[in-house]
């Protein structure tokens, strides 16, 4: 009654008889709903089948999508109807809950293949595990290193049964970059570590037992070719407290882990920087004629991005087939190059596999001062469709021009990207219009504090759900409407 009311308030005819409402005319009834928002056009289409019949007109659900999502918006679904309702309804940009645990910075942030665990780490020099839910809880928490050392980047393997992490060593002689296993199943307990020569090298599973270093020693002090290195651990009986509480550093000289060279690659102007693995199956899966019917799950495609010595140089994205199972690798040409001008502030692998985002900033020069422009382009590339242009998407902004990166990290769905950005919100575009439909606020109390969204992650299984991390030590959980409802 209150709709149809403010409807007749808005109309500019004389009210007509209660007998009469079946004789307003279809341009009559289109002009007054257009002037109603989505939720009040969806109560009007309830009074009768004719009003139900003309609040379906696209051009309604075309305007309110203008008005809601600006003009740049473009059509992906059937019905604008349908497309207002996925962007405003299904979308993660209401808030369900804020975790808090850390006492630092919070650095990065990942789900478990399943979406059953979040992993967290940071400034604190602290990695927890949450346990995801309608109430995510605290399930394990370990000071890996003492402030000011730090942990920047958590991964799983795909059987949740451990974390790989990338931690920084701050020491009297210098910096120390070391990549750790700790077991979730086992007590939370560090159960090996390895030696990284990059600090932004941060590793990756191969698989379950076995993660992904790089050898660049021989990079700087000898002509060997670089090597990517296969380190596969195997668990102690950790039954002892006093293997539990071992510090990291003590998990250097153990003889748990077993290194084999996994890949070769011509030492060039250019040192292995972010690192993903994708099983070669999933290379140009949706172009059958450049698949190979006879390849085994032990074949990846190693995707590498590599900087130039030259901090202002051409860097590069690198594409490598690569057999685990090989002893005696042959040095490996790429089986696709992407050359770029940009500086990489962050990537990530989609759930699905099926694309590879990263986040860039670009090089600015004049004369002989080079430095990385403010803006933040997103390119987000299709590895079942590794011959598609990479899409960018534009609107993320960095603080200040500077000679330097800070890292935040992006993620992709089906229908969403998202990342991190040094401002105080996560930005989260439509893939299909390449329009940003929300920003998802980290606000600090001290409003003059510059606040960093460091990371952010959509669920593997629901792209409805999105958490974040920032510098306001938080992790904070998103849902759509949809989901908030069903909760």
């Amino acid at each position: 009654v209150l709709q149809s009311e403010r409807i007749l308030e808005l109309s500019s005819f004389e009210l007509p008889m209660e007998n009469d409402w079946e004789n307003l005319t279809d341009p009559i009834l289109l002009s007054v709903f257009s002037y109603l928002n989505f939720h009040e056009l969806n109560y009007a289409s309830k009074s009768c089948k004719n009003w139900y019949r003309v609040a379906q007109d696209e051009s309604l659900w075309r305007e309110l999508s203008f008005r809601y999502l600006g003009s740049r918006f473009s059509r992906h679904d059937d019905s604008w109807k349908s497309e207002l309702k996925r962007l405003t309804y299904h979308a993660p940009v209401h808030l369900h809950q804020t975790c808090e645990s850390h006492v630092d910075e919070v650095y990065n942030v990942c789900f478990s293949k399943s979406g059953k665990y979040i992993a967290t780490c940071g400034l604190d020099g602290n990695v927890k595990v949450w346990l995801f839910g309608p109430n995510t809880e605290l399930l394990h928490s370990r000071q890996v290193v003492d402030p000011p050392s730090y942990v920047n980047y958590v991964e799983f393997n795909e059987a949740e049964t451990h974390l790989l992490l990338n931690c920084m060593i701050k020491g009297d002689t210098g910096d120390q970059c070391l990549l750790a296993v700790m077991s979730i199943e086992k007590k939370f307990a560090v159960i090996a570590a390895r030696q990284s020569w990059f600090p932004n090298f941060r590793g990756t599973w191969l698989n379950n037992d076995t993660f992904l270093n790089a050898d660049v020693l021989a990079y700087f002090f000898s002509n060997d070719n670089i090597k990517l290195v296969a380190c596969t651990f195997y668990e102690e009986d950790l039954d002892d407290p006093f293997l539990l509480e071992r510090p990291l550093l003590d998990r250097l000289s153990d003889n748990n882990v077993d290194l084999r060279s996994f890949l070769e690659m011509e030492r060039d102007e250019f040192r292995p920087h972010f690192v993903k693995v994708i099983d070669w199956s999933e290379w140009n899966r949706d172009s059958p004629t450049k698949r190979t019917e006879d390849s085994n799950d032990n074949e990846k495609v190693v995707i590498l991005f590599q900087r130039s010595l030259e901090w202002d140089g051409v860097q590069r994205i690198v594409f490598y087939k690569a057999d685990i199972d090989s002893e005696t690798p042959s040095v490996t040409d790429p089986i696709k190059t992407i050359f770029i001008n940009y500086g990489c502030t962050g990537v990530q692998l989609s759930a699905d596999h099926r694309y590879i985002v990263y986040n860039f900033r670009g090089v600015c020069e004049d004369g002989d001062k080079s430095w990385y422009d403010k803006e933040v382009d997103m390119m987000v590339i299709n590895l079942a469709k590794s011959d598609d242009k990479p899409k960018i998407f534009s609107g993320n902004m960095s603080l200040e021009y500077s000679t330097f990166i800070s890292y935040f990290f992006p993620d992709a769905s089906s229908d969403f990207i998202a990342s991190g950005s040094e401002q105080d919100a996560a930005v989260i575009w439509d893939r299909h219009s390449k329009c940003v439909i929300s920003k998802l606020p980290h606000h600090l109390q001290d409003p003059a504090t510059q606040n960093g969204v460091s990371a952010v992650a959509f669920h593997p299984r629901d792209q409805e759900i999105i958490v974040s991390v920032a510098d306001d030590c938080k992790l904070r959980i998103w849902m759509s409407a949809n989901r908030t409802r069903h909760l």
